[in-house]
């Protein structure tokens, strides 16, 4: 072998010293070499900085966002070398509004930041997937996307033929919210009429008061809108951890002079940068709502002009039984939909207009001046206001009264309403996890109540519901394949609890007499509402499954007592569960069939939020993984082969209803005959024939990699060019009825159920809690920062940010009295179930409560025993309700939430037995 001696070594080191030295380029071996004016001279190629420099060199740069049920919705761009996505970084373009507010950028979060590792790690599901052993089982083999599309077909057509249509359940969950995406499995259920809940309500994300109050939930601000507001309440909400890309809004408000406060009942990410953290009692806010309602009422505070046009505070309420003044009442044949009040200048009743059932419809009183309190007497019947019963039940909620309830002094309750009253524009941001608390339509509808009180709506403010729904008639008519027929649409809520045999979980955790006490009925009680609100017709149920397809939905990981909803599933779909899905996640695992679908940078898509007015563009930065397809792709070549063999074995058009189940066309339909094939031609048709869009054409928008939408966008009313995007404009400037029973903001229901549960106007209740069952302490368990819901969560990189394994939040005095450490292992435990997991201490929870962000998937629990099995739910039975103007079912507007947080445990530390044997993690 060839060796160097040490003096030739040292020879040519002199050699190449020399050189250098002649060169005068003594630091050619130095990394430390310093550079001189590298203005007036050309940078020094030295070869050695190839290195590093080729590790950020690409080959094409693509744009992507990523949007598994995340509020963010930013625009990135996609660097790819050899067919691979080596990183991303955030575009950071987006237009200034106007040069007097802050501008959007960068956007972006470290979520977004890993999916180009994440796209690629070992869950990522490649190839499809037949069942091998039994469910669960984890055994698969690897077949091709004809025999898949084949045996799904056959099996898909074997339901219809042995049972009818109706018992295919092709439920689409959150982890498609992408335009193109989620038009696929969407159109495919309207064309075979397959059963889909409700989005919002499976997860418990309906803020249903604010539905109540206004009429849409989905009527709320740009984050930009923050900006000019100079009071914000943050209830339920932490932006710095779930709203990353817009939180800086909020502090740039502040920066501006805006007075931001929080209650929450731990001093979290946002509440520690606030003017006031308010440490509320866990689930108490409509309390704290109410006795600001209180102080507002009685020190004056309240602003009579807003209230006599924008509200029903002024109509008249019969004395006698307590129901709304209707034309029916005074007329026979009258309108049940047409409401009077009182007017003080003529002194009689008059009708009001923009109601319902009114043909008037404008809330412009044209010199009618409506009384907002007294007694009065029309036609023989007493009559007073719906203030007046305002009033009445705001009493109750004096603020020392309140105290012992929400542990908010009444010094600060009444500082705070001083300050809600005076600013010109007040905003109160109520978070997701307001609506998973069986206390949430309360929690609404008393801080509607403060706002309208105040005249906060429109311009000057108004109730943050976290969502804008943006007008894209493009991508509605794909979906429901033009409206000519319709998937079986259910309540999320109600499907969930009925269909996952959770009643049978409720009746083991809740004590039913300290329930009823609770919260005001019990579950008997709420048995027999279910059931009188199906029978209604309020609330449609479909019934048992015989099929099930899940799409880009953890449904056995994210619902409640996740083993027997998971059991009762399997049961029912019995004939054929296929699950198309990016990963192998817990809900994956128990399918028949499952079929790979492409990420965010394998596919054409499109993607708008309500957070701000842009759409952000998927360019296809890399082709699909292995043999993963876009979601559209899939259901064009799952609707092809039922096509083939629907013709094959003579199946005609089956009837439903008023519609017939075309199997033998269901491709054709599907593509619209071959126009719409692919994901790349539903991406274009959308872009470039949505007026939203302003006729940009697709290769501009890639270019560009989002499109600012135009006033098109805006349903309620226009998208303002050049200012911020602020909810029911249309009401307070252009006098447009809300989309309720009276055309105005709603703070009295006489429907019978919301009488019978004395709800008639905003109140406040509690939640369950460990008051309603035999274990004592609280619960809750909000979003977290390092996932979206489930995605995400077992990321190597985001799992080095916090402890990498299922941990609860502990206050350090309480695990000081159950012997516990932080870092310790601990067993959280009620009748219903338990888990393990890490505690880790964090002083500013409450002594009596354990907080546990949510998302881990079930195989990242020791046992495999998740937080969801021990997890007890129920529903609130007012927001089954219907028949009364407004409330009624609609979708992603009014329906009954999972509840997520009525639940209670206890917490002891955990047994070396218990956790000892090395299968059990």
């Amino acid at each position: 072998m060839w060796k160097l001696k040490r003096r030739d070594f040292l020879k040519g080191l002199g050699v190449t010293g020399t050189g250098a030295m002649l060169s005068g380029n003594v630091w050619a071996l130095n990394r430390l070499e310093p550079i001189g004016d590298t203005l007036a001279t050309e940078y020094p190629y030295r070869g050695w900085e190839d290195l590093y420099r080729n590790e950020w060199a690409w080959d094409s740069v693509g744009h992507a966002a990523h949007c598994i049920n995340c509020m963010g919705n930013c625009a990135w761009n996609v660097y790819v070398k050899d067919g691979i996505v080596i990183r991303e970084e955030q575009i950071a373009k987006y237009p200034q509004v106007n040069p007097k507010v802050p501008d959007a950028n960068p956007r972006g979060c470290q979520k977004g930041a890993i999916h180009s590792t994440a796209m690629y790690e070992a869950d990522r599901l490649r190839y499809p997937l037949k069942r091998a052993g039994e469910r669960g089982e984890g055994k698969w083999q690897r077949i091709s996307w004809d025999q898949a599309t084949e045996e799904v077909a056959d099996k898909i057509i074997d339901i219809f033929e042995k049972y009818g249509p109706g018992k295919l359940k092709t439920h689409q969950g959150s982890g498609n919210q992408t335009m193109v995406r989620q038009s696929g499995p969407s159109r495919f259920a309207s064309l075979v009429g397959g059963i889909q809940l409700d989005g919002f309500t499976v997860v418990g994300d309906l803020l249903t008061g604010a539905h109540l109050a206004y009429g849409t939930p989905l009527e709320s601000f740009t984050s930009d809108a923050w900006f000019d507001a100079d009071y914000i309440l943050m209830g339920m909400i932490n932006p710095n951890a779930t709203r990353i890309p817009d939180a800086h809004y909020l502090w740039e408000a502040k920066y501006n002079g805006a007075r931001i406060t929080s209650t929450a009942p731990d001093y979290n990410p946002s509440a520690i940068h606030t003017d006031l953290w308010m440490p509320i009692n866990q689930g108490t806010d409509p309390f704290f709502a109410m006795s600001l309602a209180n102080v507002i009422i009685e020190e004056n505070l309240y602003k009579p002009a807003f209230m006599k046009e924008q509200t029903d505070l002024p109509m008249l309420v019969r004395v006698d039984n307590g129901k709304l003044l209707r034309e029916a009442d005074l007329v026979e044949g009258g309108d049940e939909e047409v409401f009077y009040h009182w007017d003080l200048n003529s002194g009689q009743a008059v009708k009001a207009k923009g109601s319902m059932g009114s043909a008037d419809k404008t809330l412009q009183l044209d010199g009618v001046d409506p009384a907002i309190e007294g007694e009065f007497e029309v036609e023989g019947i007493a009559v007073t206001t719906v203030f007046e019963q305002v009033k009445r039940e705001a009493a109750r909620f004096t603020p020392e009264s309140t105290f012992e309830t929400t542990n908010i002094h009444p010094d600060v309750v009444r500082q705070e309403a001083r300050h809600l009253a005076k600013a010109h524009k007040a905003i109160v941001m109520l978070g997701y996890i307001t609506s998973s608390y069986s206390n949430c339509l309360y929690t609404c509808w008393s801080y509607a109540l403060t706002l309208a009180l105040t005249g906060h709506g429109g311009r000057t403010g108004g109730l943050d519901t976290s969502w804008i729904s943006w007008n894209h008639p493009r991508w509605t008519e794909l979906a429901t394949f033009e409206g000519k027929k319709s998937a079986r649409y259910e309540p999320g809520g109600l499907g969930e609890f009925l269909r996952g045999g959770m009643m049978e979980g409720a009746r083991e955790h809740f004590d039913n007499a300290k329930l009823k006490e609770r919260v005001g009925f019990d579950l008997d009680d709420l048995e027999s509402m279910i059931n009188e609100s199906i029978d209604e017709g309020w609330m449609p149920y479909h019934g048992e499954i015989k099929g099930m397809i899940s799409i880009a939905d953890n449904t056995f990981r994210r619902n409640k007592f996740a083993d027997r909803y998971r059991d009762e599933h399997l049961r029912q779909a019995s004939e054929l569960y296929v699950n198309i899905n990016v990963r192998m996640d817990s809900t994956a695992e128990w399918a028949d069939y499952i079929l790979p679908a492409a990420s965010h940078y394998e596919a054409w898509d499109l993607r708008t939020q309500g957070y701000h007015r842009f759409c952000n563009i998927f360019t296809r930065s890399v082709e699909p993984v292995g043999e993963s397809k876009p979601d559209w792709d899939i259901m064009a070549l799952l609707t092809k082969k039922i096509q083939e063999r629907a013709i094959a074995r003579g199946i005609g058009p089956i009837q439903d209803g008023g519609v017939t189940r075309d199997l033998h066309t269901i491709h054709d339909d599907f593509t619209r005959n071959g126009e719409l094939s692919t994901d790349l031609d539903v991406a274009r048709y959308i872009v470039e024939n949505s007026p939203e869009f302003g006729g940009v054409t697709l290769e501009e928008a890639a270019e560009r990699g989002f499109i600012v939408m135009n006033e098109h966008a805006g349903i309620n009313q226009p998208l303002p060019k050049d200012e911020p995007y602020n909810p029911f404009v249309a009401q307070t400037e252009g006098k447009k009825p809300y989309d309720t029973l009276t055309g105005r903001v709603t703070f009295y229901c006489d429907h019978p159920r919301f009488m019978k549960l004395k709800s008639s106007v905003p109140t406040a209740r509690l939640y369950a809690g460990p008051e309603a069952s035999n274990y004592p302490l609280h619960f809750y368990s909000p979003h977290a920062r390092w996932g979206i819901h489930s995605n995400w969560r077992s990321n190597k990189y985001l799992l080095r940010l916090q402890r990498g394994e299922p941990n609860i939040y502990i206050n350090p005095k309480l695990a000081k009295q159950r012997g516990i450490k932080d870092g310790d292992t601990v067993r959280l435990f009620n009748s219903t179930g338990e888990f393990f997991a890490q505690a880790k201490f964090y002083p500013s929870i409450p002594e009596h409560s354990i907080m546990m962000e949510h998302g881990w998937e079930p195989h990242q629990y020791i046992h495999r025993k998740p937080m969801n099995n021990s997890m007890a739910t129920f529903l609130q039975p007012l927001e089954l309700t219907g028949g009364w103007g407004h409330l009624g079912f609609k979708y992603a507007l009014w329906n009954a939430n999972q509840l997520l947080h009525e639940s209670s445990f206890d917490i002891e530390l955990a047994k070396a037995e218990d956790i000892a044997d090395p299968r059990t993690v």
